[in-house]
């Protein structure tokens, strides 16, 4: 057994299924089952499934929550949705990163717009907290509550060009949910929560939120819910998948499918160091010609005083 703390609601499953554990941000974590190469190739021909609950989600609502939001990250919600860089609006979701004042990169994040008021921030493995305590400690007089629902919210990923296939089949309305989403775009919520219109349910009653978007560089989608739900939805994906060559897969291949995208990996491709000159410039609200930014976020000037 791991003297790994934490676990996901799937670790029993993983460990059951011969995978290969180990620590990785301080869960204990599937690094391979049988092949960490077949699950990439898996994933590059028909897909794979990914745990990702050790992922932290940190919710941010209230009337001032975009203007904490856009003091914090470094993306322009005012600006950041397509060529004509339309502001964020709900069932859309954007990338960027969250700074100290140095320009440092305390972690890389997406944002999700729920409603008027109310954002979902997903953050990596442990940095729920640190990334709650950020906000709080640059909230100062705006009217915003921040919530760290680390290990209170179920995550899992499929990802490949057989995601869609398999989802259809196990959502009770994919037409709907699949109907004008696009990439870095969202339906649904990951627990009951109002306009019900919005809910996105799988055929065994699961209500949960299903994001385009994922960490592989193919197409896929990430699915929150509740903890409860996961093992039951993960169990389904992989048999409605395996006619297809759907297989489980563990951080290795996500790691190697990642780097092939050139996705930046946190606190090893970006960390404690300046946010800038890097592969990444879509998660800085540059200016046209790249000689600053279109807004003022902590750490901007930090960055701005680099050559």
């Amino acid at each position: 057994m791991s003297n790994v703390s934490d676990q996901t609601p799937l670790h029993d499953w993983h460990e059951k299924n011969g995978a290969n554990m180990a620590d990785f941000g301080g869960y204990h974590m599937p690094l391979w089952y049988a092949s960490a190469k077949n699950e990439h190739l898996a994933v590059l021909r028909h897909a794979g499934l990914f745990d990702t609950s050790h992922m932290a989600v940190v919710m941010v609502n209230g009337p001032d929550a975009f203007d904490l939001l856009q003091a914090c990250f470094t993306h322009n919600l005012a600006a950041c949705i397509g060529a004509a860089k339309k502001p964020l609006y709900p069932g859309r979701c954007a990338y960027g990163a969250f700074l100290d004042d140095k320009g440092h990169v305390i972690d890389d994040a997406i944002v999700f717009q729920l409603a008027a008021a109310d954002y979902m921030v997903v953050v990596n493995a442990g940095m729920g907290g640190p990334i709650a305590a950020h906000l709080s400690r640059y909230k100062n007089d705006r009217e915003a509550t921040i919530a760290d629902l680390t290990d209170q919210v179920g995550k899992i990923d499929i990802q490949g060009p057989a995601a869609v296939q398999v989802l259809y089949g196990l959502l009770e309305d994919p037409e709907r949910v699949f109907d004008r989403l696009p990439y870095f775009g969202f339906k649904g919520h990951f627990r009951d929560q109002p306009p019900a219109d919005d809910t996105v349910r799988f055929k065994d009653g699961t209500p949960a939120l299903v994001s385009r978007t994922g960490y592989t560089g193919e197409i896929g989608f990430e699915i929150f819910c509740d903890p409860d739900r996961v093992t039951g939805l993960w169990e389904k994906i992989l048999e409605a998948g395996k006619p297809l060559g759907v297989l489980a897969c563990g951080l290795a291949a996500r790691d190697s499918l990642r780097a092939g995208a050139v996705l930046p990996l946190s606190h090893q491709d970006i960390g404690h160091w300046p946010f800038i000159h890097h592969p990444w410039p879509f998660a800085l609200p540059l200016n046209k010609d790249q000689t600053g930014f279109t807004k003022p976020f902590v750490g901007s000037n930090a960055l701005l005083d680099i050559d």
